[in-house]
């Protein structure tokens, strides 16, 4: 059985995961701040670990990361869906620190901890219609290069792979 890790679940928790999140929700298992490394859990210890809409809000991102994959077994998986940096859902919040997008895994990926399996720009309904989304989706570098304050997005979602030397 997989052992799931629900990172700033709130009142969303994966079922069968174990939920943390900094505030106390009726759902929440762990009350802990991601901000605080390392996090209180065993090297290799999960298979899975949901990262939606919480990437933004810590201190340290390239430090988060590391720290899940500390605690992720060789080649668990990473999901992490969070504004795209051209959405007004990105800089609009001010508890957001940082702004991403698809270019920004790759960085990660460079690093060697992890590998893009895959990825997703999601838009407006209106930005499907007219084949932007397909097309951004096709060139994710691309689009970012040229094309994304003219089309903005509104999330990326990445499912990341960790690597890690045995």
């Amino acid at each position: 059985m997989k052992k799931i890790l629900d990172l700033g679940c709130g009142n969303n928790k994966m079922e069968g995961s174990i939920g943390l999140d900094k505030q106390k929700y009726p759902c929440v298992d762990i009350v802990y701040d991601l901000d605080k490394i390392p996090y209180p859990f065993k090297d290799d210890e999960f298979d899975y670990v949901n990262c939606s809409h919480i990437i933004e809000h810590v201190a340290e991102p390239f430090e988060f990361l590391k720290e899940i994959c500390r605690i992720s077994k060789p080649g668990a998986e990473i999901r992490i869906i969070t504004p795209h940096y051209t959405s007004q859902l990105s800089y609009s919040d001010l508890t957001h620190k940082y702004h991403f997008g698809y270019n920004t895994f790759i960085w990660l990926e460079q690093r060697g901890i992890v590998e893009i399996v895959k990825h997703k720009i999601y838009f407006t309904d209106l930005y499907r219609v007219f084949l932007i989304s397909f097309l951004a989706n096709l060139f994710p570098r691309r689009w970012e290069k040229y094309l994304a304050f003219i089309f903005p997005a509104m999330y990326v979602e990445v499912m990341l792979r960790v690597k890690k030397t045995l």
